[in-house]
């Protein structure tokens, strides 16, 4: 955690453009802040990289790098699909939406999938993740235009969640 101090105080140190004692003092007051209030996190990724290190080695790097990539043009390309489908809907001279939540199962275990799931749905114009179930087993998500739950349901689930398990299974 040592290293991590020192290396929080550097950045404090370059952001600020001033390598002065007083500067690297501040810096390291503010990483060891920052270390003390996301202790349990550190400590919980720590145990499950230890955890992953003997499952994971260097021949899946190409894979995970491929999938990863697939995953940044996929996001955006909805993204952008999506924001076409909202300006049309704007556009529109009469508004014929349908908003409403739908209930998502979730097949995504891992916090952070669940997370990239969320915040992906989120960026996607047209829907908002509200909340996720306490047993996280269910997202609820508001779209603008629910004209067929099903439909936009399996969408959700086979082109956002399928590719996020990718990444996080």
């Amino acid at each position: 955690m040592l290293v991590l101090n020192f290396m929080l105080a550097l950045i404090w140190m370059a952001l600020q453009r001033s390598f002065t004692l007083a500067d690297f003092i501040v810096g390291f007051a503010f990483g060891f802040a920052i270390i003390w209030l996301s202790q349990r996190a550190l400590i919980e990724q720590a145990a499950d990289l230890a955890a992953n290190r003997a499952t994971r080695d260097f021949s899946t790097y190409p894979r995970r790098t491929w999938r990863l990539l697939n995953f940044v043009g996929f996001a955006l390309w909805s993204i952008v699909k999506a924001n076409i489908e909202v300006a049309r809907i704007v556009i529109r001279p009469r508004l014929n939406i349908k908003p409403g939540i739908i209930a998502i199962p979730l097949d995504v275990k891992s916090e952070a999938g669940i997370t990239v799931l969320a915040n992906l749905i989120t960026l996607t114009p047209g829907t908002v993740t509200l909340d996720i179930s306490s047993d996280r087993r269910t997202a609820y998500v508001h779209c603008i235009d629910v004209h067929d739950a099903d439909a936009i349901r399996d969408d959700i689930k086979q082109n956002f969640e399928r590719r996020v398990m990718e990444l996080f299974p």
